[in-house]
Parts: C-alpha cells; structure tokens; sequence
C-alpha cells in the first residue's frame, strides 16, 4: 500500500501455431498479467494485444507495439508488464530499437514470470541479453527451415501466402490441381494503365491522382509504394519465376531507377550507444540520439552513418539554450581511454558528498513520510484526487525518503565487478562486442554522463 500506484500497459502475444500446438492464448496471459497487476499495487493503463503474430514479425508489422509506444509517448504509462520476454522480443535489434524509446521517456517493464531479467541489475542485463541471443539464434534456425520449405513450394509455383496479401492485379485460382497466383482481370487494365504513365510522367503524385480519378478512387499512397516496389510485377518472387509478369526486365529496372530518384531513404544500422546516460548541460534532460549521412567518396557515392547526441528541447521545442550535436565516436573514445581516471575521479568525489551528507542532513523519521504515501494513495484510489496532484505529491514524498536513505545505499554499493574488469584488457574484449551488446556493456558501466556547455565531458556516474 505504500508503494507508489503505477500506471501498468499489460502488452499480451501468442502466434497462431503456439495456440495451436501448446493451447497458450490471450485471455490465459490477460488474466495472469492482470492478477500480477492487482497483487503489485498497479492500475491497468491499457491492454495490447498482438494475436497471431510471432516474435519473428518485422516490429513495424505489429500493430500493439506501435500503439503501446504512442502511449509511452503521450505519457499515459509507466511500466509495461509482459508473461515472458518472448511475447515481447526474440531478437535484440527490435528489442534495443523500443528500448531507447522507454528510456527516453522513463518507462520500465516487468517480466511477471521472469524475475531475474530485468535492466536495472547487471545480472538482469546479463540474462537479458543472453535469452535475447538464445530467442535470435531461435528464430535464425526457424527462419532458415522455413525459407528451405518456402523456396521449394515458389520453385513449383505454389502459393505461399494468403489472399489478403496478394498485390494489386492479381489473385489465386486452382491451375493444374495447384492453387497458384494469377492475373485479375478486373485490375489488370488499372495496373497497366498505373506503370504506363509512371513510366512517361515519372510522377508519383500525377500518378496516383490518375488512378483515383480513372480507375479506382480508393487508390493509396500505400497502393503505389507496393506496386512499384513488388517483384511480383516482373513475374518473380525472391528472384524465382513465380507468376505471370505485367513488367519485362527492363521496363522493372526502369521503374526501379524513376522510383529511387528523390527519395530519402530510411537511416540503417544506427545503434545508439548511449542513448539515455548523457544528460543535457543546460536544461538536464537526456540527450536523445540522432544521426546523419555523408558522402566519404564522391567519385564511388559512399555513404557513411554517423551518430549524434542532441536536447529535443532545444532541437525541437527550443525551450532550451543548448544547440550542440555531441559525437557518439568522440564520446566512445573518450570512454575507452579515460575510463579508469574518470573511475578514480568518481569515487573520490562521492566520497566528500558523502562527508558533506552526514553534516548537512537532518534526522528526520521516515515513518511519518511512509504513512503519507499510504494515505496519498488511499485518496487516489478512491477518487479523491485526480493523476496529476497524485503524481507531483507522490514524487516528493519519495525524493525526501530517497534523501534519507541516499547515504546508506552509497555506502552499501559494491565497486568490484568495475574495479575487477579495469584491471583486465577489457578493450580487446570490446573491440569483439557487436554494436548491440557494446551498448549493453555501456549501460551496466556507466550510470550517467555529465557534459559541460562546452560538450566536453565533465564527469561521470558509474553503477
């Protein structure tokens, strides 16, 4: 009762050949999650559900997740509660990609029925990162069966996928006791008209504005993206002969070359590494990660990504004074080659604001303040006063107890696992780590870093 009452988003996942075979459902996990949330003092926010999606989907084809973060976003969550890390994520590029996103906003997550991996412990972070590497190798092995059986089923011209994904112009129908995948002919004069005059006006918007007008007012953006981008028009699916083409070779490459002119293409392989540790000089928030291409060979056009830092407050709100970009490679190496002194700095420092501390604090009981924060959330519960008086009354009550406790948990904490790690050549353990696990190994290092207005890095926050 006197803990703080959170705001829980349940999120719930079961693909359909797990309910098949293993009889796990929705409503099974809604259930437990919910009875998880009544027993830990949580108030439901949200119930998202992703059925008959597997944790192989591509993360923007999951529609829950997508309305989940929006409301992590708009700041209606605080914690996100899930049976098992596998109904949230087998692999850790999707995993990392939503994490930076709660980071940036101040939401956790609980595994209900895994309570040793979590983010806030090293060896949380060690099991997660080791289950996520298990669910990835899961999926890769998966993946491969599964593309064995599909590319002998497209090499005989099966189809493989269902009617509700079948592109514009075409459908299935039974050929030679097969069901295979044909030209519509109720679409087929739309489609020829669409790449005959995307061809000459090499317009997307002519283009789309032509189909509406003439064939079909229900014609999307969403329509002509997979349409121009589909194989399927040149009569092959992943390279294979697959179905009758409405494009030849040629004219397919053509459209391929007008369809890349103008067009940003989407920033890949930026991993952040500190996405949630540098907290702004001016304004306190933490920096958020953002990034850019340059060309590094103009006769061969190419590109390399580079990683920044920056306060959205400034950037975007201008609501604050500071407009630098901060380095992610500038901000690695200062780390690699001063982590040791910025270490040795760190623990003498807390050791004077721990001196300074025990003059400066006052003896006040915490009792007084637990009781507080019982009766603060009594008069929540029942209505008597609303989210935002709770939320401002509730964090000062817990600041105060954080005051008076700060000096023994400062004194309790245990140094050795980083002080046993700089005396081995963790660097050359470094150099091997991908980007994903270098991220991971940040985060269980390094608690936050300090810049000053300069950029520079003025001290460091170890775990």
């Amino acid at each position: 009762m006197s803990e703080k009452i959170l705001r829980c988003a349940i999120y719930i996942r079961v693909s359909t050949a797990e309910q098949q075979i293993h009889g796990k459902s929705l409503q099974a996990q809604k259930e437990y999650l919910e009875q998880y949330a009544a027993d830990h003092n949580m108030t439901v926010a949200g119930i998202y559900a992703d059925e008959g999606k597997t944790a192989r989907k591509e993360l923007k084809k999951r529609k829950a997740i997508h309305s989940l973060l929006n409301d992590v976003k708009a700041g209606k969550i605080d914690v996100i509660l899930f049976w098992r890390l596998d109904r949230w994520f087998r692999n850790m590029s999707d995993f990392y990609k939503v994490q930076d996103i709660l980071d940036a906003h101040g939401v956790s997550w609980i595994s209900a029925s895994e309570p040793g991996i979590n983010m806030e412990t090293r060896d949380g972070r060690l099991q997660l990162n080791v289950v996520l590497s298990i669910g990835q190798n899961e999926v890769d092995t998966t993946s491969e069966r599964i593309k064995f059986v599909n590319e002998a089923s497209i090499r005989q011209g099966k189809l493989i996928f269902g009617e509700a994904n079948m592109p514009p112009g075409y459908m299935t129908a039974q050929v030679d006791g097969v069901k295979r995948m044909v030209k519509n002919p109720e679409q087929e004069a739309m489609v020829n008209a669409f790449f005959e005059f995307y061809r000459k006006h090499q317009n997307k918007t002519a283009a789309l504005k032509y189909i509406q007008e003439y064939f079909n007012p229900d014609f999307s953006w969403s329509i002509m993206r997979t349409m121009l981008s589909s194989e399927f028009y040149r009569g092959t699916y992943r390279g294979i002969p697959y179905c009758p083409a409405y494009l030849t070779e040629t004219e397919y490459d053509e459209i391929q070359r007008i369809s890349r002119k103008n067009i940003k293409q989407a920033p890949s392989g930026r991993i952040y590494l500190f996405t949630g540790l540098i907290r702004c000089p001016a304004c306190g928030q933490m920096l958020s990660g953002t990034g850019v291409n340059s060309i590094i060979n103009r006769k061969t056009g190419e590109k390399r990504s580079y990683c920044y830092y920056r306060c959205n407050h400034a950037a975007i709100d201008k609501k604050c004074t500071y407009r630098h970009k901060l380095s992610q490679n500038l901000v690695e190496k200062y780390l690699l080659t001063n982590l040791e002194d910025e270490y040795y700095k760190f623990r003498i420092r807390i050791s004077k604001v721990d001196e300074q501390r025990k003059k400066t604090t006052k003896v006040i009981k915490p009792e007084q303040l637990h009781k507080e924060r019982e009766r603060l959330n009594l008069l929540f519960q029942k209505g008597r006063v609303d989210w935002e008086y709770y939320n401002k009354e509730y964090d000062r009550i817990e600041t105060e107890l954080k005051e008076l406790s700060r000096s023994r948990q400062e004194e309790q904490r245990d140094f050795t696992y980083l002080e046993n790690l700089l005396k081995t050549d963790f660097r050359s353990m470094y150099d091997s780590l991908s980007l994903e696990n270098r991220r991971a190994f940040w985060r269980s290092v390094v608690e936050e870093i300090h810049l000053r207005e300069d950029s520079a890095i003025e001290y460091i926050d170890f775990l």
